[in-house]
């Protein structure tokens, strides 16, 4: 117990009763002091009233059973219930909260309060939370626990998928990410923004009023800098501004469409979305920035960086001091590094010839960027050498080639990008053995403890795998990527140690003959997929797994509902099945496919399939979807996936579903050459899990926490191992190098069906007419090229599309699709008659292909679409001006038949590698920003 005593000491204090644990607003910290937000806020409304108070910390229901029973004075601040009004009455709301219902990551699709009735929900006994959600939803289910640390244990250790809680952060590091690993905040559903509300015992109204004058003189600004200590930010601010300089490409820039992207961005907005806490980012120049953090312009500096021999006393010790010994501008000397959120290296980089040896570069001139935090380190390392200092990499590039300097030391992913900007990337070559690595810290103002622990709290929940996910992303060449996807040791509980210590070997079931997934190997053993997966959460969670061959399907399911087996992997999870079993999150995509005969029509959509014979083998979770009358199609059920395929060649099935990836591997035999296998875009997104009996729930939080943990660098690995390799059976028997190029071509498939459902959504709110003649045109077969526009076709847009993608990657150079649509094309057509409609189309195209090269691709899409393949194209400010030009040239007026005509066009612009690393991801971006581009009224382009 403390106390807080001003002025008249004559006074009984007043006894403030508080709850113990309820970070940051109001909790006991390890040395037995109360803290927090309210404490503070009290803290002051004593100052100004004159007021001796005493803070008494209780468990949460003791602390209103204290007020109730006259123990106690005041409560520091709860939120109002009809039950609590019946004891209480309540002074004016002092502070606010968010409150929320923290959803499991496993449980997909948990969008309303209706979808957690069958699920357990655990509260604090005692909080507004019960009431205010039954308010809501009368048909909840809860559990109960005497305390928030109660609760969070219960939350870690699997007792329940769903809990309530105030927005904010926790003090324990490592139960802070336990819990947001397992119940990210994107899937979090707002209960209610709740008033914090002072309470006295019913009929105090002396006491009533006296806290509500008291805290009239509390300030806005004295409210604004308590929740700023605590909070990080105030409730007014309800965002945070970075201060992000520009021109660092990859790192950080403006792209065409005037917003900033990059790496750094990219950190900032995972941190946003990890903390829940809204970011702005205010672009400069590099002094410029600092200048804004000094001068409260801006709350954090997005990334300053620090070479590693000012690091004498490590991480930490940069991170708890200010940078007056780094500037010599004493404006920035409170500037304080907060965290390091990347590691840049920097090489030297040598013109037309390749450098063996540094002492080639005696009595040279060597060129360097005048911020570089390594100036020193190179003037020790090239003693005889001559150093000039420029502004950027940009200036560096034009000093070399003019013959200004000889060489220069720079950023290794910054150089390749301006370099291939430059079109001069041949002409230079890294010199690897010199390099020097710069941390990049986050800055603030040291003052501003509350927003240090708040941007520390929010960079302990990334981890190193998600990390070097956003890397892939924007580092191109493996050589300059710094982060390492985890490889340590979960972060787990005593309790969760435990259970796993006494966890039993588990029985996991697999299939003979189901590769790449899983299959039993020549010598007997467990492989595919599914093995290499399962391997590694063993060794991630110390388990022990024993695997069990069945020949079914069906069999191995059934076993799994009766416990004889644990754990099976790439299992749909459905309501049906969420009765028996539990299940992980999704660990591995598990689209559909449909073979049929060659002969037929490509089908995309079951519809197509009505009247129809469809093979399924049994067990599947489709199997009650497809008996669904509507869809008249006949089911024919079969033991495995060769016996499908061969259903579909004897003739007994008219197609056969399975997922792509294992249909994919039994396609590749040449006696199938007469089959052809389409995606299904019903069931294009469909995610495999694990499934385990209801007796191991509180392993699969542990679980989901190791599948976390694997990057997409690891599932492309274990993806080309089972690929590219043949898996042993009598059956087929084909090269991994034909296995390889026929996956190519599914996998393609698979990206465009996929972009296709989602484009097909998406138009239906503003292009209502084109959409059955679009699907009319997936699913039937057409020539190369458009007869009537001469352009080229889906097939050919589909193969230059995976042409671009291997020649960009290879060359590690970026390049934009356009994704065009004609938007009042259809109205046109209404008054125009065919011949005018073509002619229109005609003379529309061959403007638009004039304004492409020749070594770029303009394809015909569908009947009112076309899309655009800008290979090589420097930059995203290179893509936008080719669409507005091509919205320019279309909205000058054509003369049809002495009419004059102009076009409406709507544009979406995606780039290689910024916005996908694959087709249906760069597809998907387009689309997007195609259908904002509509939405907003058309004739406009949009790139982000």
């Amino acid at each position: 117990m403390s106390s807080c005593a001003r002025a008249d000491s004559e006074l009984s204090p007043l006894v403030l009763v508080m709850g113990t644990d309820s970070f940051p607003y109001q909790f006991v910290d390890d040395s037995g002091e109360p803290k927090g937000v309210l404490v503070d806020l009290w803290r002051e409304w004593a100052a100004q009233t004159g007021t001796v108070v005493e803070f008494k910390h209780l468990d949460w229901q003791d602390s209103l059973d204290q007020l109730a029973q006259g123990h106690a004075d005041i409560h520091i601040g709860m939120g109002h219930t009809d039950s609590r009004e019946s004891r209480y009455d309540f002074a004016d709301a002092i502070t606010s909260v968010n409150t929320y219902l923290y959803v499991r990551k496993s449980l997909q699709n948990k969008n309303h309060l209706r979808d957690l009735i069958p699920y357990r929900i655990g509260v604090v006994s005692g909080s507004s939370h019960e009431a205010n959600l039954i308010k809501q939803l009368s048909d909840l289910n809860f559990r109960y626990y005497e305390s928030r640390d109660a609760l969070l244990n219960g939350v870690i250790n699997g007792e329940v998928d769903v809990f309530a809680g105030m927005e904010g952060y926790l003090r324990d590091k490592a139960v802070s990410r336990a819990v947001m690993e397992a119940f990210p905040l994107e899937h979090r559903l707002l209960i209610k923004t709740i008033p914090i509300l002072p309470a006295v015992k019913q009929g105090n109204q002396v006491l009533q009023a006296k806290i509500n004058q008291g805290f009239q003189l509390v300030t806005p600004a004295m409210r604004a800098a308590i929740e700023k200590h605590w909070l990080g930010f105030s409730h007014d601010a309800k965002r945070l501004i970075i201060a992000t300089p520009v021109g660092i490409e990859p790192y950080v820039d403006i792209g065409g469409d005037g917003q900033p992207h990059g790496l750094y961005i990219d950190i900032w907005r995972l941190w946003s979305q990890k903390t829940g806490i809204a970011v702005d980012f205010r672009t400069n120049t590099f002094d410029a920035t600092l200048e804004d953090v000094a001068y409260r312009r801006a709350d954090i500096h997005i990334g300053y960086p620090l070479d590693e021999a000012s690091q004498t006393g490590g991480v930490n010790a940069v991170a708890d001091s200010s940078l007056a010994t780094t500037f010599a501008d004493t404006r920035y000397a409170d500037l304080r590094p907060v965290w390091q959120t990347y590691r840049v290296n920097s090489h030297l980089f040598s013109y037309q010839k390749r450098l063996t040896t540094l002492d080639s570069l005696a009595g040279h001139r060597i060129g360097a960027v005048a911020s570089a935090p390594y100036l020193e380190q190179l003037h020790n390392t090239l003693p005889d050498s001559e150093l000039h200092l420029f502004d950027d990499v940009e200036q560096m590039i034009a000093a070399v080639q003019q013959g200004d300097i000889n060489a220069f030391v720079a950023a290794s992913a910054w150089t390749q990008h301006y370099l291939i900007k430059a079109d001069a990337w041949q002409d230079f070559y890294p010199y690897r053995e010199l390099t020097f690595s710069s941390d990049i810290y986050a800055l603030t103002r040291s003052e501003d403890e509350g927003l240090i622990k708040r941007i520390r709290a929010g960079f302990n929940l990334i981890s190193a795998t998600e990390l070097a996910n956003l890397e892939s992303k924007w580092i191109l060449d493996n050589n300059d990527r710094t982060v390492k996807a985890s490889t340590t040791a979960l972060p787990l509980s005593p309790a969760q140690q435990r259970y796993l210590a006494n966890l039993r070997p588990l029985k996991i079931g697999y299939l003979q003959d189901w590769p790449p997934m899983e299959f039993e190997g020549e010598d007997g053993q467990f492989q595919g997929i599914n093995h290499d997966i399962s391997q590694r959460l063993a060794a991630q969670l110390h388990l022990t797994f024993v695997p069990v061959m069945f020949k079914d399907w069906s069999s191995m399911l059934a076993a799994l509902k009766r416990g004889d087996i644990d754990i099976v992997g790439s299992v749909a999870l459905t309501a049906e099945r969420e009765k028996e079993l539990v299940f992980s999150g999704p660990y591995w995509p598990s689209p559909w496919g449909l073979v049929t005969n060659l002969n037929n029509a490509l089908v995309f959509s079951l519809a197509q399939m009505s009247g129809k014979r469809l093979a399924i083998v049994e067990g599947y979770h489709l199997i009650p979807q497809l008996m669904n009358d509507t869809l008249g199609i006949a089911l024919i059920l079969v033991p495995n996936t060769r016996a499908g395929i061969d259903a579909v060649l004897q003739g007994t099935a008219d197609g056969f579903i399975e997922k792509v990836i294992n249909m994919g591997v039994e396609l590749s035999d040449s006696d199938h050459r007469q089959l052809k296998m389409s995606v299904l875009a019903d069931y294009s997104d469909q995610q495999s899990h694990f499934a385990l009996t209801a007796q191991l729930q509180p392993l699969v939080p542990l679980l989901d926490k190791a599948i976390a943990q694997l990057s997409t660098a690891q599932q492309q690995q274990i993806y080309q191992r089972w690929i590219e390799q043949e898996p042993p059976h009598s059956f087929v028997s084909i090269s991994w190098k034909q296995a390889f190029y026929l996956l190519l071509v599914v996998v393609l498939m698979l990206m465009l069906a996929l972009w296709w459902r989602n484009a097909v959504r998406k138009r239906q709110s503003y292009r209502p007419h084109d959409i059955g003649a679009s699907l009319a045109t997936l699913s039937t077969s057409t020539p190369e090229f458009d007869p009537l526009t001469g352009l080229p076709n889906r097939s050919i847009l589909d193969d230059r599309l995976t042409q671009a993608i291997l020649t960009h990657r290879r060359e590690m150079q970026p390049f934009a699709v356009l994704f065009i649509d004609f938007d009042n094309l259809t109205q046109l057509q209404q008054r125009l008659d065919t011949t005018q409609s073509q002619q229109l189309m005609n003379l529309a195209i061959n403007k638009l292909s004039a304004l492409v090269r020749k070594s770029d691709t303009l394809a015909k899409f569908n009947e009112q679409q076309l899309v655009a393949i800008l290979n090589h194209s420097k930059d995203l400010t290179q893509a936008c001006q080719v669409a507005q030009a091509i919205i320019d040239t279309c909205s000058a007026p054509f003369a049809i038949d002495a009419e004059d005509v102009a076009l409406s066009v709507s544009i979406g612009v995606a780039m290689f590698p910024r916005d996908g690393d694959n087709a249906v991801e760069i597809l998907k971006k387009a689309d997007e920003r195609l259908s904002r581009a509509a939405a907003q009224g058309g004739s406009c382009y949009r790139s982000a």
